[in-house]
């Protein structure tokens, strides 16, 4: 009886959290929408709202041949533009995040993204996408297809040791193989 509870209590806690989540994001792009210089994309995975300067270093990422994923939920948290598969996540900060509360607020949500769920965060504030966004999506894409060089050198080596574990496996049996091949063939000889 316990179990059944436990996991009802642990289902209904998901689905609330699911919920949650789903009303956080739906809140955040009714804001974006909003806001008069908000402007709607549209691509492959949907429509988004974007901000004037997050719409300007979407292009210029967009430019550099990369494919962020905007407004991408990180658990309870929901990031500018996203990488899922390097874990990297861009913020565009605007005049809002001068604000001591604010940056404050944001440096503690960068570390729990960082130390609980793996993901870097880069920041780039609005006067600088302003003035340099190329320079902003060069960054970006360096920093991507590092992280990508990375993990593929990181899967070649898996498969290295994933060949030598199965190579040191299979080295007795081939050594029992020969064994009785020399023996059948001394017995057929005889």
């Amino acid at each position: 009886m316990r179990i059944g509870r436990a996991i009802s209590r642990s289902v209904s806690r998901q689905v609330s959290r699911e919920i949650s989540r789903s009303i956080t994001y739906h809140r955040v792009q009714s804001e974006a929408a909003a806001r008069s210089e908000s402007t709607r994309v549209e691509i492959p995975a949907g429509a988004f709202w974007m901000s004037p300067i997050e719409l300007i270093l979407f292009e210029a990422m967009r430019h550099e041949g990369l494919s962020p994923r905007p407004q991408f939920r990180i658990e309870r948290y929901i990031v500018d533009f996203a990488f899922p598969d390097v874990k990297l996540a861009i913020e565009a900060d605007g005049i809002a995040y001068h604000s001591g509360e604010r940056r404050e607020r944001d440096r503690k949500r960068d570390w729990r993204l960082k130390m609980q769920f793996g993901w870097t965060v880069m920041r780039f504030y609005g006067t600088t996408i302003h003035n340099k966004a190329g320079n902003c999506a060069y960054v970006v894409k360096r920093e991507v297809e590092a992280r990508r060089r990375m993990e593929e050198e990181r899967e070649r080596q898996k498969e290295v040791e994933r060949q030598a574990r199965n190579e040191a496996i299979a080295r007795p049996f081939r050594k029992v193989i020969k064994s009785l091949m020399r023996s059948s063939k001394k017995e057929e000889k005889s």
